[in-house]
């Protein structure tokens, strides 16, 4: 039953998601073409003199469409080569829209019933899928070499967005509580647990649900009164067979663990033919979002704490790469020139590898344009242990993270500061974003012994690839030097993680890196 209802709603969402683009299809058509030019070319098509049509206006534009559905020479409209005009073509791109923004939508979580999104987050929604949607379609035109009314994409577009989302927000929610027949719910677990379940039913999301009551052998005392104790788990078969259960939620809990095996329950419940659902009373921490799958007959629940956005990431990883492919092509003279500059000041190597973790733990080779003396690292051992007092006043950064002013810092060579201020030594880092152990955008990858002093919650940052600018890079760089502060920058990143925060973080730090924002 609960299948049955769950297909119901979402095709009664997909049909006002279809009603919702077909308006906009048709409202853009005419706003293009105008109903008076729109009757007048197929009246010229047709021989027709259509100067009095045009003024009846709607009822003549009915009576035009008759005409042109019932004339035989109907295919020198479908062929015209006004794209307005064209029925065939306009037709075939009202069904490539309808196709690819609902497979778009679905692949965003659009027809989830548990999801609860605000008006904002739906525009989002709909606004995100029009415009993938929309490259789909040009690419999809481009390929069959048609000609493309700019004005007319871009129209459909607008008004497809708006339509939907009204739609989403205005209509989807009357329609789906007119569609939903009421069902009844049985709880077998604690009274705290029945309480939660009453109150999470008690939402748009879960309208079709009713809580007729909850089994317990010893109900909690301060157990919420709207909530109906039916008796214990001995009572369980006479309650089956005497009320009307639709499904049963059976909540694991040291109860229920106690009385009668799970197997015995389930195998009551599903000989009468009732639905069970199993819960974990569990409360996951506020930022994990939970995912249901099964693993063979097993089922197994999955909390994530970073973005589950299947669509978004395969997008975001393609564009990493094809972009960083790109850059690598471009820059390749500016590489030749600055691997002369470089060799011409100690002879020493042009790029300096060093090792960083990625994604998990994971460790890789990272890459820059060398700016330091060869012997960095023996200078920056030696004053630390030698010169300890000269360390800690350039150190801008707290142990075990060491960032000191370029003007200042011993290690660094004359074309090793023009590189530092203006980031360019940051560029072969494409080169880990092209094999995939970075990505463009992403929390900048610490070095090992870095990641051994970090607090617990810090370590969540490695729950992502890392990028080559994130939040602290394209806020000031150098000018933020709490590390709490930048590991919340960083799980800020994540937690609010979207395509749109990628392209802004990147525009962003092209500013700071243009007026020199934080460089040393």
């Amino acid at each position: 039953m609960l299948k049955a209802q769950r297909a119901t709603s979402i095709a009664l969402m997909m049909a006002l998601d279809a009603a919702a683009l077909l308006l906009a299809f048709f409202l853009v058509w005419q706003m293009r073409a105008g109903f008076g030019e729109f009757i007048a070319s197929m009246g010229k098509t047709l021989g027709y003199d259509t100067s009095g049509w045009v003024r009846l206006g709607a009822k003549a534009s009915a009576k035009a469409g008759a005409q042109v559905l019932t004339n035989p020479d109907w295919r020198q409209i479908a062929m015209s080569p006004n794209p307005m005009v064209n029925l065939s073509r306009n037709l075939w791109v009202l069904y490539f829209t309808l196709l690819s923004w609902g497979v778009l939508l679905n692949f965003q979580h659009g027809y989830d019933l548990n999801a609860r999104r605000n008006a904002r987050q739906e525009f989002a929604l709909c606004a995100y899928t029009g415009i993938l949607g929309t490259i789909a379609l040009l690419a999809f035109m481009a390929t069959l070499r048609w000609d493309t009314s700019r004005l007319f994409i871009g129209g459909l577009l607008i008004f497809g967005v708006l339509s939907l989302w009204l739609a989403r927000v205005l209509v989807a929610p009357l329609a789906q509580k007119a569609a939903k027949p009421r069902r009844n719910v049985l709880l077998i677990g604690p009274s705290s647990a029945a309480t939660r379940y009453a109150q999470m039913i008690d939402t748009p999301a879960y309208q079709w649900s009713r809580l007729i009551g909850f089994i317990a052998d010893a109900p909690e005392e301060n157990s919420d009164s709207r909530v109906k104790h039916l008796g214990g788990l001995s009572d369980l078969a006479r309650i089956l067979d005497g009320e009307v259960v639709d499904e049963v939620v059976l909540v694991r809990s040291a109860e229920t663990e106690r009385g009668p095996n799970w197997g015995n329950i389930l195998e009551l419940c599903l000989e009468r033919g009732r639905t069970v659902s199993l819960v974990e009373d569990i409360a996951p921490p506020t930022n994990a979002k939970v995912e249901a799958t099964m693993l063979g007959q097993m089922p197994v629940l999955t909390l994530h704490n970073t973005p589950q956005k299947p669509l978004a990431l395969a997008v975001k990883n393609v564009m990493d790469r094809a972009l960083a492919a790109i850059m690598l092509v471009l820059l390749a003279p500016l590489f030749a020139i600055l691997a002369v500059l470089i060799k011409k000041h100690d002879k020493g190597p042009v790029f300096y590898s060093q090792e960083r973790v990625g994604l998990n733990g994971r460790k890789f080779k990272f890459y820059k344009f060398r700016s330091m003396d060869v012997n960095a690292a023996e200078i920056l051992e030696t004053m630390k242990r030698d010169n300890r007092a000269y360390y800690d006043s350039i150190n801008v950064m707290e142990d075990p993270f060491f960032k000191a002013p370029d003007d200042k810092d011993p290690r660094i060579t004359p074309i090793g500061r023009f590189i530092r201020k203006t980031s360019i030594d940051e560029l072969p880092q494409f080169w880990n974003v092209l094999k995939g152990d970075m990505s463009l955008v992403g929390p900048r990858p610490p070095l090992p012994k870095e990641v051994a002093e970090l607090e617990p919650w810090h370590r969540r940052k490695l729950s992502v690839k890392g990028g080559l600018t994130c939040i602290w890079q394209a806020s000031g760089r150098n000018d933020i030097t709490d590390v709490d502060e930048w590991m919340r920058m960083d799980l800020e990143y994540i937690d609010n993680w979207s395509l749109w925060l990628d392209v802004k973080l990147l525009l962003k730090t092209m500013k700071s890196v243009v007026k020199g924002s934080g460089a040393s």
